[in-house]
């Protein structure tokens, strides 16, 4: 069984989300927990990621910091939950507790029994939202949903009490939910789960939790000194940037709308899908790209003589020599041809699917990467009819891109009226927005390029002369951190003492009974149940502080007898190992130096054809390419790629921002959300390279000001609008343009110019 190993991103998110449980714990115990007249207010943990991501096993991984925990884990679609059961069973079983046990729906009376009694380890309950939710329940009638529901009692395994009731008044331990899909979620569902009173919600959605009640306990605490800085700190967005870079999505999403029959459209699918085959035969590729055709309905209307649309489309792919052993038909289509073959679950399909005719049963829980292709049925009115399916079509089989482009491209086949064909693109585009480049940069674009009829995105060819268009690639070589690590060794040879692994304030070790009305006491004890391998907590520290300090650092130096301790949150202890983790991240810092790639391939970055993002291209006489894209440019770089252009010397171009494709280097330390560094322009002046980066934001920062500086080819300048302060620690005046470039034998300092104009001849001389 292949075991899931987390990206650093992932790792990071992580650790953000623990952190702010812990300190939220934590401030429960000393405080009391937060209320909103008698209702206590629950923690709201938010990761806020592209789907593709990788939310489960980072919530599974979550699971490690709870402490002893009942765990409700819940999304509405039965298809997502049949998927979480097996996952957190199977690859992600490494990511949870030790010992953790994962019960599905219905479980024995012995699974139940311990759920209630146990006061250590960790159980995770996964569930569907319609064996919680009594509105639905009502709404499925006699369904197994509507049988299992938790407000009923359940004799044969739960005893004379509705498990709601027993979640909600006889646990040892404390309750968590996480709400996986959580998109999904309805005000009243929020609702009846607050009532639950559990210790907090981790929620996997791209969208803060929206219902009235969720509504005043926010506002209650948003201006809380203790909790609101808290409440803030546990919502996690994570960088898009970071998962395209690990290669866990396609980086093209093609819409193709047809004026047509559906017949030509499904033709289109087919000629695709043939294309595609071809693209994996070139690159002896194991990957098996799959179509997929999204129907309304599954039968034809009452009284009507057509066939239904599953089967007129089985129909057509058959008549185009696809054999009917690689169709699935995921519908609740009556009446099939004879060798149709119906399937109804996701564990029925199999790897000889090449192309899955499906209602919305499939299209809100089905993850696969090799999906590539997919057919909307009928006319759409509607992008909440593709919204679901932009998720799923975007993962990359294997989590590694293709140098064939098609393989790196999911295709969207709809059928759009004219009249909304602008809105439904405009939907799109937006919700690829939410996926930015960096999160500190509005600027900076998708990191998913959208392509439609209407925005051919041809590429634009670099200018004769290319092969000189190029740059050396740095890496961030070894820092000087043997003193750090004779520190963290000898940390671990020193045990701590057991008051300084409890919580600071906590004194109680005997169990508390959890009675109403003993709030303070059961925080305290549950803060004090809350406990982290110390090795564990270091690392998490030092990740959050600087990643790649983090790499640095062998598991070795950390592997004393001390760090097999475990403290609780805001312990003498922990707060001892975050002051460590931060000399660790500040020797890093100031002794790591960049040394050239080379990797054979990597050793050089080249101008490539540029891929405009939209058909509004702006024209340059002296760029590596004859026109950008206008949507590459923001105020300031649009003034300052007319101000290169017009000076009419050398030749430039613009860098992209997107992780692959422009020259970046790697930062010593963060700068906003981000750990590379891509500047907006490179120019190729006399015989050197000028690398520019016009956001201000690297100039105001003297952890990687110094850093970027001291590459000599290209030679780095930092530019911002405005006068900058002799100490770079502020801006002075609005007016005109300040640089800084590094100085043989001698710091950088701020060189104030009138004019954008002043500037680019100050650049060309100093070349």
């Amino acid at each position: 069984m292949s075991v899931i190993r987390l990206f650093d991103f992932q790792e990071a998110a992580v650790a953000r989300v623990l952190d702010a449980v812990n300190d939220w714990t934590a401030a429960c115990a000393a405080h009391g927990p937060p209320r909103l007249g008698r209702q206590p207010i629950p923690f709201v943990g938010l990761l806020k990621a592209v789907t593709g991501a990788g939310k489960t096993p980072m919530l599974a991984a979550v699971c490690q910091g709870l402490g002893p925990a009942v765990v409700l884990w819940t999304s509405k679609s039965s298809a997502v939950v049949d998927q979480t059961y097996k996952n957190l069973q199977g690859k992600y079983a490494g990511l949870l507790p030790p010992g953790t046990r994962v019960i599905r729906e219905r479980p024995s009376r012995g699974d139940w029994e311990h759920l209630i009694a146990a006061k250590a380890g960790v159980d995770i309950w996964v569930t569907t939202v319609g064996s919680w939710n009594e509105a639905e329940a009502v709404a499925a009638g006699g369904s197994a949903d509507a049988r299992l529901n938790m407000h009923r009692p359940h004799p044969d395994w739960g005893g004379r009490l509705s498990p709601w009731e027993q979640l909600r008044t006889r646990l040892k331990r404390s309750l968590w939910v996480i709400y996986d899909e959580g998109h999904n979620q309805t005000p009243t569902q929020l609702d009846q789960l607050v009532r639950l009173e559990p210790m907090g919600f981790l929620l996997a959605s791209a969208t803060p939790p929206a219902s009235e009640l969720f509504g005043k306990l926010n506002e209650a605490i948003r201006d809380d000194d203790i909790f609101g800085p808290i409440a803030s700190q546990a919502r996690v967005s994570i960088s898009t940037a970071d998962v395209v870079k690990a290669q866990l999505l396609k980086h093209t999403l093609e819409v193709l709308d047809y004026q047509a029959e559906p017949e030509a459209m499904l033709d289109e699918v087919i000629d695709r899908f043939r294309r595609l085959e071809k693209a994996v035969h070139r690159e002896r590729s194991s990957t098996c790209p799959r179509a997929v055709y999204v129907v309304e309905e599954s039968n034809p209307r009452r009284g009507s003589t057509e066939l239904s649309r599953p089967v007129a489309i089985w129909n057509h792919l058959r008549r185009r020599k696809i054999p009917a052993e690689e169709i699935a038909l995921y519908t609740q289509t009556k009446e099939l041809p004879e060798d149709a073959e119906k399937v109804s679950s996701l564990n029925a399909l199999q790897d000889r699917h090449r192309h899955i005719i499906f209602n919305r049963a499939l299209q809100e829980g089905w993850d696969d990467p090799e999906a590539y292709l997919c057919y909307f049925d009928g006319e759409t009115n509607s992008y909440t009819r593709i919204q679901q399916i932009i998720g799923r079509v975007l993962r990359q089989p294997m989590g590694r891109h293709s140098g064939e482009e098609v393989l790196n491209t999911a295709t969207l086949f709809i059928r759009v009226p004219n009249r909304k064909y602008e809105e439904i693109i405009r939907q799109i585009k937006n919700e690829l927005s939410l996926y930015a480049l960096d999160a500190d940069d509005p600027f900076g674009g998708s990191a998913i390029r959208l392509k439609t009829r209407g925005e051919p995105l041809k590429a634009i060819s670099v200018k004769s002369g290319g092969k000189r268009f190029s740059v050396p690639n740095y890496v961030l070589g070894d820092a000087q951190l043997a003193g750090a690590i004779r520190q963290v060794e000898a940390r671990g040879r020193s045990m701590w003492a057991e008051a300084d692994l409890i919580a600071k304030g906590t004194r109680r070790s005997r169990t508390i009974a959890l009675e109403k009305g003993s709030d303070r006491v059961k925080f305290e004890e549950f803060a004090n149940n809350i406990r982290t391998p110390n090795a564990d907590y270091f690392r998490r520290k030092l990740l959050l502080t600087n990643r790649w300090a983090a790499h640095q650092v062998h598991a070795d130096s950390y592997a004393g007898r001390s760090f097999h301790q475990a403290s609780c949150p805001r312990s003498a202890a922990q707060e001892a190992l975050a002051t460590l983790a931060g000399a660790v991240a500040t020797a890093y810092e100031q002794s790591v130096e960049y040394q050239k790639n080379e990797i054979a391939g990597e050793r050089s970055w080249h101008v490539a054809p540029h891929r405009p993002s939209g058909a509004d291209l702006l024209t340059f006489r002296h760029a590596t390419h004859a026109s950008y894209s206008r949507k590459s440019f923001n105020k300031d770089e649009r003034e300052f790629a007319d101000a290169l252009d017009s000076f009419g010397k050398g030749t430039w171009c613009r860098n992209p921002s997107t992780p692959g494709e422009g020259w970046a280097l790697p930062l010593p330390s963060k700068v906003g959300d981000s750990l590379n560094f891509f500047p907006d322009y490179l120019w190729w002046v006399k015989r050197t390279c000028l690398a520019i980066d016009t956001t201000g934001r690297h100039i105001l920062q003297a952890k990687v000001r110094g850093k970027l500086m001291s590459i000599e080819v290209p030679m780095i300048v930092l530019a911002t609008r405005g006068k900058v302060a002799p100490d770079f620690a502020t801006l002075q005046d609005d007016e005109g343009w300040t640089f800084a470039r590094a100085r043989r034998g001698m710091p950088p300092v701020p060189q104030h110019c009138d004019t954008l104009d002043d500037l680019v001849k100050a650049l060309y001389d100093l070349a």
